[in-house]
């Protein structure tokens, strides 16, 4: 059982979403009506782990991606 109530849990999860430094088409295609928190959450992560490795691996990034 969780010592945190549905709403606090709730609001967790949005300050982490909101945290999450969102791109405008991220935020178009999974915005209110869009993906499940924890889903977005998925998303930018493994988002994010390419970006890394990318950079890793020598590469230049640029903004111009499309998210499928």
């Amino acid at each position: 059982m969780s010592c945190w109530n549905k709403e606090e849990l709730e609001n967790m999860l949005e300050d982490v979403v909101n945290e999450l430094n969102l791109s405008e088409a991220m935020v178009e295609k999974h915005g209110s009506a869009g993906a499940v928190p924890a889903e977005l959450v998925r998303i930018v992560l493994e988002l994010k782990d390419l970006q890394i490795k990318a950079l890793k691996q020598g590469l230049k990034l640029i903004n111009t991606y499309e998210i499928n």
